[in-house]
């Protein structure tokens, strides 16, 4: 009887042993190898809604022309090989504009790039390529805003309308040229937007703000109320907080602040917001300097963007901002931002719930604070976060990505 009883304890034992190994927690920070040659930046990453990843980024080709390539995430967490969306031998290649895919339906795919109009600087436009077969196959380029203008244009966000449309904003500059010819006209850059069908068809064209500030990102989201916008706007007494509209109804709401910061700046920061949506949670991510004191803050929403709450201070080190944020299924927020810690520049990342509960802060990886390290930028999948972003510490530029296991952070 104790032989029968001690041989049961001993496969319980090697049983639950066995259960234990299998249920070992996934390393919180993994590094991904990823497909782009040797001198490549502006890294950016999109997830569908069937869960597909994409990676996509800018390769500097040895005759200096620009390819702008795309690879997909498999269950192994390995990138495929990289695929062409586009060349070029004139573009607009930036630390701060960069380019994007975002999808729509369910084989529809639009992506942007910049490309250069006229000799000036900042003379450049957007153009979009659509790709209505999970991107094999890539239709001509085309331009979405229709002013003509030799100015600059870039900036831009994607978001899905429907299975057959999306909607893109960008920051526009057409009024610093009609300024030219026209004293009453006041020089500054305008936010517009425009919902585009899969055959590249502008269904229509909106004034989303007529100034705002001239060189941060914009970030878009879809709510079950429609897609809402957030910006860096800009006063005529030069206060640069974050705003954001709403497509309620067919019309576009009036600008309203996430928060009076009151960030009082004549130049722009180039350091713009982000923004997640899951359900009726909207959380928006962003970086102020008001008072001379560096902040990132999260302020959230639970009735689709109508209002926010009041915000939560977080990297209170020494942030840099360079800012993105994505929802979590329990509705927390996973924020990353640049900061310097011990005079190294690092990509740090926590877990911000709505109460203000604050998780460990982890830092990803070190970093370096010149521009060309870009921003970095992140998708979630199942509580995983995936990350990308430009490796500048080196001679050539590169871009790495990583999975992070958000359950990990406590």
């Amino acid at each position: 009887m104790r032989k029968h009883l001690f041989s049961g304890f001993l496969a319980i034992f090697i049983l639950l042993a066995i259960c234990s190994c299998k249920s070992e927690p996934i390393e919180t920070i993994a590094f991904i190898e990823t497909p782009a040659g040797l001198i490549s930046s502006e890294p950016n990453l999109h997830k569908t809604d069937d869960g597909t990843i994409y990676l996509s980024w800018i390769e500097t080709n040895a005759d200096k022309s620009s390819t702008l390539s795309f690879s997909t995430l498999d269950d192994n967490n390995s990138w495929s090989q990289p695929k062409t969306i586009a060349n070029g031998t004139d573009w607009f290649v930036n630390w701060a504009d960069f380019p994007s895919i975002s999808s729509f339906g369910k084989i529809g795919l639009a992506a942007h790039f910049l490309d250069k109009s006229a000799e000036d600087t900042f003379a450049y436009d957007v153009k979009l390529t659509l790709s209505n077969d999970n991107g094999n196959t890539w239709n001509a380029p085309f331009i979405p805003h229709s002013d003509n203008t030799k100015t600059e244009h870039g900036f831009v966000s994607k978001v899905a309308m429907n299975d057959n449309s999306f909607l893109a904003v960008w920051l526009d500059g057409r009024k610093m040229a009609y300024a030219e010819k026209d004293s009453t006209i006041t020089k500054e850059m305008t936010l517009r937007s425009a919902i585009i069908n899969k055959e590249g068809e502008l269904l229509n064209e909106y004034l989303l703000d007529n100034r705002v500030c001239d060189c941060c990102q914009t970030d878009a989201a879809m709510t079950n109320d429609g897609p809402i916008v957030v910006y860096r706007d800009r006063s005529e007494k030069e206060i640069r907080d974050i705003y954001y509209v709403r497509l309620i109804n067919n019309e576009w709401t009036e600008p309203k602040p996430i928060f009076n910061d009151n960030w009082e700046i004549v130049g722009c920061p180039v350091n713009g917001a982000a923004i997640s949506a899951k359900d009726n949670t909207v959380a928006v991510v962003w970086f102020t300097m008001a008072f001379n004191v560096p902040k990132v803050k999260v302020a959230f929403s639970n009735d689709n963007g109508e209002t926010f709450g009041k915000p939560i201070n977080i990297g209170d080190i020494d942030p840099m901002g360079r800012v993105d944020i994505e929802l979590l299924e329990d509705n927390s927020a996973f924020v990353s931002w640049m900061d310097i810690v011990n005079e190294n520049t690092v990509i740090q990342l926590q877990k911000v719930f709505q109460d203000g509960t604050l998780s460990e802060l982890t830092t990803l990886t070190e970093s370096s604070e010149s521009r060309s390290s870009g921003f970095p930028r992140m998708v979630v999948k199942d509580n995983m976060a995936y990350l990308t972003w430009t490796d500048a510490r080196d001679k050539n530029l590169s871009i790495k990505t990583a999975r992070v296991n958000t359950n990990n952070l406590r």
